[in-house]
């Protein structure tokens, strides 16, 4: 589609680093309103985004890296070329939610709270991402015959095969973060347990995440799925535990005062 934004001299200036910083922008705004919602002071904002950000995009990296070594055998300075995409959104995930978690363990603050205030930026971040994605061309779909499919054509781009109708599973990806997204604000104000928003998140886009591998052309890993979708699998299932804990245990709290 788009790879590079514009140019400045030599300097090219890529839509997927444009998108990127945009992601973490919005974030910082959004964690800002949930602070203020949630009673703490609105810059923790800044060093949740901060250490999300650098451990996100070393996560990230490093998964991609891992799995695709092949890519960088002979150019390995390549590696650090993050601007060009190439970032797995579950080595970020694991990655930022580390360094998060030492922030959180540090200042000593509670995290079913914070793991709240911070869930709807991630499915905000996740979907503006994802329009970098497709600007850029990676994380493309399988070849495709329906009406939707999208043609890659440039030669910057990192969509493979080029000029052929793709899955756009880019844009599949930003629906289903926008439709999260939405959900989360409208259960906030109705749940009133600690931690509980953040593992609907993770369950729901575990679902989410798993049904749009199927339009892509990722490697099989174990039983026929590929790793992301292995990995989906366990946020989905995860998720769906934590859930059913959190409701059983609030019936089973229900139950005894009303048998006092």
């Amino acid at each position: 589609m788009l790879p590079i934004l514009f140019k400045i001299g030599s300097v090219s200036v890529h839509t997927y680093g444009v998108a990127i910083a945009a992601a973490f922008l919005a974030s910082i705004f959004l964690i800002r309103s949930e602070a203020k919602r949630k009673g703490f002071h609105p810059d923790l904002a800044y060093d949740i985004v901060l250490f999300a950000m650098v451990g996100g995009i070393v996560g990230a990296r490093l998964f991609y890296v891992i799995g695709y070594w092949h890519e960088f055998t002979g150019s390995p300075m390549q590696i650090f070329a993050i601007w060009q995409g190439g970032l797995v959104f579950y080595g970020g995930f694991v990655g930022g939610a580390l360094a998060v978690l030492g922030l959180i363990k540090f200042r000593k603050l509670p995290l079913g709270k914070v793991a709240d205030m911070i869930a709807p930026s991630l499915a905000l971040g996740s979907a503006i991402g994802r329009l970098g994605c497709f600007a850029n061309g990676c994380c493309c779909g399988k070849e495709t015959t329906l009406p939707w499919g999208v043609k890659f054509t440039s030669s910057q781009s990192s969509a493979s095969p080029l000029g052929v109708p793709l899955h756009p599973t880019q844009l599949y990806e930003f629906t289903y973060n926008i439709i999260i997204l939405g959900l989360l604000l409208w259960a906030r104000p109705r749940i009133k347990s600690d931690g509980l928003i953040f593992w609907i998140y993770i369950s729901m886009y575990g679902l989410s995440r798993f049904i749009v591998e199927f339009f892509r052309t990722n490697p099989t890993f174990a039983l026929g799925l590929g790793r992301s979708q292995i990995f989906s699998l366990f946020l989905l299932v995860t998720g769906l535990i934590v859930i059913f804990g959190y409701y059983f245990r609030a019936n089973s709290l229900e139950a005894r005062q009303a048998d006092e």
